[in-house]
């Protein structure tokens, strides 16, 4: 058992971490790369989405549209790229379409995006755990600014795709904030699966009360760790100060949230799971 091998166990039966797992990101983010390098030849200073998808071929290199950090304090940047043409008809049917740089540099998307740093920001670690995993941010704009739309792809190991609302609306930030937290822990338990392997090859499915539908435990177990990470963050936001209106957005997801993992509470004993799986699921719950 190598050291990462072990402190992701540690760290998955440590009763006393949060589920983001800050002191576990750093190692895992660095197997990530030096796995990227070996395969690819792209590290940290040439990674791109591009890059990536060209399997790490780009005669141009692409440049970040702008970087961000949180107002609140210094904290790392995150680059903000364009949303490579590829990935954009691949979820052209959903309504989505990439922002322009134009569009991006002109509005109220980078205040909103701002915004939802800060929010990350609020609780210790979160924001630097969502920076370590998160080299490329590509915003899409949605059909309908009600509705979000994010999503990560597990080849794809530092890049997540979020999307804004092309006007400034109630709890905005606090969306665009779950949304980038959401996909970011996505890509997390992906790097933790590559070095742990948490779910048995099936082809059995188990019922998913976030798609509505039964799907491979493997997407099962990502929706309960995605959403156990949000439930603990959106619980120590409500210890903030924070505003009526926020308050209510805040009660109303933790309902949501937790009327959906009672669903899953069984989960723990899948036939499915490896015993670190197991373990993890037990943590969580």
């Amino acid at each position: 058992m190598n050291k990462l091998h072990s402190l992701i166990i540690s760290t998955i039966q440590n009763p006393s971490s949060h589920p983001w797992f800050p002191e576990l990101t750093e190692e895992l983010v660095s197997y990530g790369w030096q796995q990227l390098y070996e395969k690819h030849g792209l590290s940290s200073k040439n990674y791109s989405t591009d890059a990536l998808l060209n399997k790490g071929l780009t005669p141009h290199p692409v440049e970040p549209i702008v970087s961000v950090n949180p107002l609140v304090k210094v904290l790392p940047l995150i680059n903000i790229y364009p949303t490579p043409d590829k990935i954009a008809s691949m979820y052209s049917d959903s309504g989505a379409k990439p922002f322009t740089a134009e569009e991006l540099k002109n509005s109220t998307i980078l205040p909103c995006l701002q915004k939802a740093l800060d929010i990350l920001a609020e609780i210790p670690t979160v924001y630097e755990t969502v920076s370590y995993l998160t080299a490329s941010l590509h915003l899409i704009k949605p059909e309908d600014d009600v509705f979000d739309i994010s999503f990560s792809l597990p080849d794809i190991p530092f890049s997540i795709f979020v999307s804004v609302p092309s006007k400034r609306m109630d709890n905005d930030a606090l969306r665009v904030a779950e949304a980038i937290l959401h996909e970011a822990m996505h890509l997390q338990l992906t790097l933790i699966e590559q070095c742990v392997p948490l779910v048995i090859e099936t082809d059995e499915k188990y019922f998913s009360p976030w798609k509505n539908e039964y799907r491979h435990p493997r997407g099962v177990l990502h929706a309960i760790y995605v959403f156990c990470v949000i439930k603990q963050f959106y619980e120590l936001l409500l210890k903030k100060d924070t505003s009526d209106e926020s308050d209510l957005f805040l009660n109303k997801r933790l309902d949501e949230a937790s009327s959906q993992l009672a669903v899953v509470s069984g989960f723990m004993n899948h036939p499915y799971l490896t015993e670190s799986g197991q373990a993890l699921i037990k943590a969580l719950f």
